[in-house]
């Protein structure tokens, strides 16, 4: 068959710009934390950057770029170039939370970015200081009660995780706390340790060493059913019917990232957290990988805003 003279004049310049396109990728990726280093998605950011690297072919640095509840990360995320250099570690709180809560957004949690893959579920718990005297969920929620108003109970931030969790306690059992906001996991632990807060429901990644070194107490794991991370420790539901929060993490990259790039780093991101070092080694952070495809992740992320909204309107959370 003979081609066209136009197609024939047409495939030296096709050529040419195929060998223009550079490889992906071709200089280190940014790996966005949208909270301060020394946090559970701190933690696990560190443990997955160099496993990803290792599949990638360049290094992958985790750059913290805390506030607003993961929505400065969140915004230079979705202002980068879509090339699939920058990325994100996502949580709840900027994609499927803080549409609830902030007046005005900087980028559109359902169309700025490109769901990748959902990674794994970060443990979540209730904890006091070992100096507080409860010592089971009940009676944290008794003391509420018997003093409205009077404990304070920290969290990581607007919109964070452990926000969600005080906000859906609140809902279900009427208790009326002193929320105290943090920035992240990591500086919220200075005022817990010394004893200026009540109660946090946090990130186990953090916690944990702190119950084993007898510093905290954990009273209960913060969904519907016991975990084998944390064997012993009661699901708070057992306390609180209807009581379960999952804080996930996830990776994104801006709207725009070519198929063949998201393509790849899912690849990349489901064979590291098959590794069984990778496997344990997040287990020893009381965290369980659970890798899902683009878009299954993008359909737990609509499902996620559907369920969140309604609660943190009725707790009547605003930000401007």
């Amino acid at each position: 068959m003979t081609l066209p003279r136009r197609t024939l004049l047409a495939l030296p310049a096709l050529a040419s710009t195929a060998q223009a396109q550079p490889a992906w990728p071709n200089r280190p990726i940014r790996l966005l934390v949208g909270f301060a280093p020394g946090g559970a998605i701190d933690i696990v950011a560190r443990l997955v950057a160099p496993a990803l690297a290792a599949r990638l072919g360049q290094p992958v640095v985790v750059e913290n770029r805390a506030g607003a509840g993961g929505n400065i990360a969140a915004e230079v995320l979705a202002n980068a170039t879509a090339d699939g250099h920058t990325l994100m570690l996502a949580t709840p709180g900027p994609l499927t939370v803080n549409p609830a809560i902030y007046r005005h957004l900087p980028f559109d949690p359902a169309r700025s970015f490109a769901p990748v893959a959902q990674l794994g579920v970060v443990l979540d718990v209730l904890a006091v200081p070992a100096a507080r005297p409860w010592q089971t969920t009940a009676d944290v929620i008794a003391a509420a009660k018997a003093a409205p108003g009077a404990l304070n109970v920290s969290h990581s931030g607007v919109g964070s995780g452990s926000h969600v969790g005080i906000a859906l306690l609140r809902s279900l059992t009427g208790i009326d706390v002193l929320e105290v906001p943090y920035g992240g996991g990591g500086p919220m632990m200075a005022d817990f340790l010394s004893g200026k807060l009540d109660a946090t429901i946090g990130t186990a990644p953090v916690l944990v060493p702190l119950a084993r070194a007898g510093r905290i107490r954990i009273l209960g794991v913060a969904q519907n059913e016991r975990s084998v991370l944390l064997p012993g420790v009661p699901a708070m539901a057992e306390a609180v019917p209807g009581y379960d929060l999952r804080s996930w993490f996830g990776l994104v990259a801006p709207a725009g990232t070519p198929a063949s790039v998201i393509d790849r780093l899912h690849h990349a991101a489901a064979t590291a957290l098959a590794e069984p070092e990778i496997v344990a080694r997040l287990q020893q952070q009381v965290t369980e990988p659970a890798v899902t495809d683009p878009a299954a992740f993008a359909r737990m992320l609509a499902e996620e805003r559907a369920r969140w909204a309604p609660l943190m309107r009725a707790a009547n959370v605003t930000v401007e």
